[in-house]
Parts: C-alpha cells; sequence; structure tokens
C-alpha cells in the first residue's frame, strides 16, 4: 500500500471535483433544473469510461449486492449536494462538507464501536470552531437563513454513512469497474427523480457546460476509487477535503463572493478534517 501514490491521487480527485462544482452553479445560475444538472454527468460519465469498466470488468456477487446499500444513501446525499450548490453560495455551502469525516467517526464508533482518541477530539473541535466561525456564532440562525448550507450538512452525513460501504466494494472489485460501474447505477437511479419533462427538452442536452462537467466528474471518479487501493479511506477523505477549500476561493473568482469568513472558517474546518482522519 502506498501512501504517497494514494495522496496524490486524492489531491487530483479534489481538484476535479472542485472544479466541476464551478460549472454545476454556472449551469444552475443559468436555470437549468438542479436534478439535470446532477444526473446528465453519469451518463456522460458511463460513455466516457466504457473503455475502462469493460477492460477492467469484475461485477461479482458483492458488488451487486452492496449496491442496494449504497444505492439509496448516494441518491438523497447527491440531491442534497445540489440543491446545497443552487441555494447557498460556493463559499458558505462547501465548507460544511468537510463534517463528512466527523459524521464518519459518529457511525464508526454507533456500528463498529471504535472509539475516537485525543487527537480525533483535536480535529473535532477544529471542525466546530471553523463552522462557529462561518455561522458568525449563531448556528440555528445560519441554518435557516441559508437552507442550501444545510443541505450541504446533512448531504456529508449521508455520504459519510456510505464511505465504508463504497471502500468495500472498490477492494472487491477494481478501482476502475468500479468508475463506470458507479456512473451507470446512479444514471439509472436518479432517472426516476429528473422527470420527463426535464429528460425531454432538448435546451438541456444543449448546455455547453454539460461536456466538462461529464469529464471532470469522471476524472475526479477514477482518481479517487484508484485512491483508495492505495491507502486508506481515512486519507482519502481527509485529502478530498481540499477541495472545500478550491471551492471557497472559485466562489470569490468566479462568482465575486465574499468569502474572509468563510476562508478562514473553512481551513480551520479542513485542518479538523485531516486531523480526525488521522
Amino acid at each position: 500500500m502506498n501512501s504517497v501514490e494514494g495522496i496524490l491521487l486524492a489531491l487530483a480527485s479534489a481538484f476535479f471535483w472542485a472544479t466541476n462544482d464551478i460549472f454545476n452553479k454556472k449551469s444552475l445560475l443559468k436555470g437549468y433544473s438542479e436534478n439535470f444538472v446532477l444526473w446528465i454527468r453519469f451518463p456522460l460519465g458511463t460513455l466516457l469510461l466504457l473503455p475502462l469498466g469493460l477492460f477492467h470488468w469484475d461485477l461479482n456477487l458483492t458488488v451487486f449486492l452492496t449496491t442496494f446499500l449504497w444505492l439509496p444513501v448516494e441518491v438523497v446525499a447527491s440531491l442534497l449536494f445540489i440543491k446545497g450548490i443552487k441555494d447557498a453560495p460556493l463559499s458558505v455551502g462547501m465548507p460544511f462538507f468537510a463534517f463528512m469525516p466527523l459524521f464518519s467517526a459518529v457511525f464508526g464508533w454507533v456500528i463498529l464501536g471504535e472509539k475516537v482518541d485525543l487527537t480525533g477530539w483535536a480535529g473535532i473541535i477544529l471542525i466546530l470552531s471553523g463552522s462557529f466561525i462561518i455561522t458568525g456564532g449563531s448556528p440555528s440562525t445560519f441554518f435557516r437563513v441559508s437552507r442550501g448550507a444545510f443541505y450541504m450538512l446533512v448531504s456529508a452525513l449521508l455520504f459519510g454513512l456510505s464511505v465504508v460501504i463504497g471502500k468495500l466494494v472498490i477492494v472487491e472489485s477494481n478501482p476502475f469497474f468500479f468508475s463506470w460501474y458507479y456512473t451507470s447505477v446512479m444514471s439509472l437511479g436518479l432517472l426516476p427523480l429528473v422527470g420527463r419533462r426535464e429528460l425531454l427538452r432538448g435546451e438541456n442536452y444543449r448546455n455547453p457546460l454539460n461536456i466538462p462537467m461529464g469529464v471532470l466528474f469522471s476524472l475526479g471518479m477514477v482518481t479517487y476509487s484508484w485512491a483508495m487501493i492505495y491507502t486508506h479511506a481515512s486519507y482519502v477523505a481527509s485529502v478530498e477535503r481540499i477541495a472545500i477549500i478550491l471551492d471557497v476561493i472559485y466562489g470569490k473568482i468566479f462568482f465575486g463572493e465574499r468569502i474572509r469568513r468563510s476562508f478562514w472558517g473553512s481551513v480551520l474546518m479542513v485542518t479538523g478534517a485531516v486531523v480526525l482522519s488521522l
């Protein structure tokens, strides 16, 4: 297990997925349906990753059966994620995705009896301190006003639950097949939620941002799954949080968002996520 290669792949994944959020946000601001913007990356990814899926084919019973565990969680988490991007500035909503390792630690304690040590508690305190800065010291008022940030927080909770299952599936199969399998299954899982009207609306398919969304998401999926083979899931999850700081910076550059409070809060939260994961 080579942690260096795994961390480099996780960094690449963080870059691809954070950059993808720029195109998500721009598509939503143009008025495209949030569910369609979420869905279109998956069929595009299925096509782009098809050669990898066929060449590294490894559909076994474990992969098939665990699909029924992670798919419902991933669908709901993804829907909340795209709602979070739509309803909150990138620099406000995305930092709350740093709660994902915290939720993973909680689920590990409840389900597996895994205890958090002193280092882990330090990470939790940093995450909570960062969120305290971003919310201005009043989380209840903040989440009432910023629904998008609340959606992102619940999304982080659900992704934190499914990450362990995802690691199991990748190990039982291989990262290249799973990348294709994930996009194809998510395409089908989200299809009923897009709606017939949006699926038949020709204008949706003429959005020039669809292609970069599909390409960036696919690259992020492959590098993320590949990283899982080389290093621990907790390391991948912590490095992935770098995407949060990138999203905050992107919010300033591409959307003119005011980020001073969000930036320092997100730095604390990402640092806490890394400490907690280690």
